[in-house]
Parts: C-alpha cells; sequence; structure tokens
C-alpha cells in the first residue's frame, strides 16, 4: 500500500464544486459550459482498462476505494488536451518520437457513457508556463522516462506477465507523472499527500480537495522563477460513483 500523509485541513475545498451535466450532455460541452480553456483536466473511465486502472488507485485512498479517475492530462484549449494515455492518439512511433506524450482531442473522450466523470482543476493562473514545460518534457526523454512506465502499465490493465499493481511498485500513472512534472519543474507539488514519487489521477485529486491550506502557503513563499501556486479551483461531474467496467455496453441478443 502507498504511504498517504494526511492533510492538517479539516474541510474540504470549497472551491472545488460539483457542476451537473445535463441530460446526455457530452463531456466536451460540458467543458465547454464551465468556460475552461485551460488547467488539469481528469476523467474517469469506464472500459475495462480504465476501471482497472481506478481500482489499481484504491491504494492511493484511506478508504480502500476505486477512484473516480483513470486519466490525467493538461488542457490545451477546451477541444484537447495533452497527456500519456495508454491508448494510442496516433503511430505508435510516436511514443519514442514524443516521450510518450500526445496531442488528445475531446472528441475521443466525449462519451459520457465511456468517461462519466470528468473535473478540470487550476492550481495556478500560469498556464502558459505549465505548457512550456509539458513541452519540454516532450522532447526530452531524460526528464522522465514515460514510455518506461508505460510498460508495467500495459502488462498490469491486460494482465500479462506478472500483472502486479504498478503503484505498489512505486509505479505512477504515466499520465499523472507527466502533468505532475510539468507542474513540479514550474515549482508547484501536486501530490504533497504522497510520501513517494508514486503519481496518479486520485492523489492529484486529493490534493486538490483537501490539500488547499498548503497551496494558500505556498504561495506566499514563491520563488519569482516559478510559477504561483493557488488556492485549487475547479469544476467536476461525477456519473458514476462506484467504478464499473460497464462500457462498451453489452449487445442484446
Amino acid at each position: 500500500m502507498i504511504t498517504i500523509r494526511r492533510s492538517s485541513s479539516s474541510t474540504s475545498n470549497k472551491s472545488i464544486v460539483a457542476n451537473d451535466a445535463k441530460k446526455k450532455e457530452g463531456n466536451s460541452a460540458w467543458l465547454k459550459r464551465t468556460g475552461a480553456s485551460d488547467g488539469l483536466l481528469l476523467l474517469g473511465g469506464a472500459s475495462i482498462s480504465h476501471f482497472r486502472i481506478r481500482v489499481a488507485q484504491s491504494h492511493a485512498r484511506a478508504d480502500l476505494k476505486p477512484s473516480l479517475w483513470s486519466l490525467a492530462g493538461i488542457l490545451t484549449s477546451r477541444s484537447s488536451f495533452l497527456s500519456t494515455p495508454l491508448e494510442l492518439c496516433g503511430a505508435a512511433s510516436d511514443i519514442a518520437a514524443r516521450n510518450g506524450v500526445q496531442a488528445c482531442s475531446m472528441n475521443d473522450y466525449d462519451d459520457p457513457d465511456q468517461f462519466p466523470n470528468i473535473a478540470v482543476i487550476r492550481f495556478t493562473a500560469d498556464h502558459a508556463m505549465i505548457l512550456a514545460n509539458a513541452d519540454r518534457i516532450a522532447d526530452q526523454r531524460s526528464m522522465i522516462d514515460l514510455p518506461a512506465l508505460m510498460l508495467p502499465w500495459l502488462s498490469y490493465i491486460w494482465i500479462a506477465g506478472k500483472a502486479t499493481n504498478p503503484l505498489s511498485e512505486g509505479l505512477g500513472l504515466p499520465g499523472a507523472v507527466f502533468v505532475e512534472t510539468a507542474y513540479g519543474i514550474a515549482g508547484i507539488e501536486l501530490t504533497p499527500g504522497l510520501a513517494s514519487a508514486t503519481s496518479c489521477p486520485e492523489a492529484i485529486w486529493q490534493a486538490a480537495k483537501w490539500w488547499h491550506d498548503f497551496y494558500v502557503k505556498a504561495a506566499e513563499t514563491t520563488h519569482q522563477d516559478n510559477a504561483m501556486p493557488q488556492n485549487p479551483t475547479g469544476s467536476y461531474v461525477v456519473r458514476q460513483p462506484v467504478a464499473a467496467a460497464d462500457w462498451p455496453p453489452e449487445k442484446k441478443s
């Protein structure tokens, strides 16, 4: 189990608010309605692979329940984001060329049945610095080897080889590690609750919800060359509070 530090905050962050989806509203439309075009994106999927990722992150929760989330990324606009998903958005050769970083279209994650949970969170207003760091990570594999993290996670969701939970081995989920590294270079710690370098969407979510006092205090001592942290703000909608592998729907005979 991952070692987790508890926040000293006695209440959750009131600036992270639920924004219910309208009937049959897709994730792209929901994102547009929130007005968000930058920040950190979290998605929770309902396919078997995303279900297994959500269950794996129970190690990062005190109650050992599956996470709401299975993918983290950095918004570049209301219609696209950068991440290191385990699914291929392009050619396989792009994985090595771009250090696993892919430009993902929200159209591929729009279906609320396939990706029922979505959140957008701002940890800083200096989004341009975060995007610049993301490009550096894509161009410099020596900073963090994301493809090396993809392999054990693919083995886990496919149940190939030993198929152990990578988090229990100290190996973060590639998309979350990518995001945390981009923010970390800018001086913003995304997972202060983790005692190790193991990053995952659930740890980022817990930080936004419970470590708001940490970010307010961090803003008081930020170096001028770093991004200015802020009390995390954002919106989310949870259509599937209990993790289930119910996508694609079974065909009726």
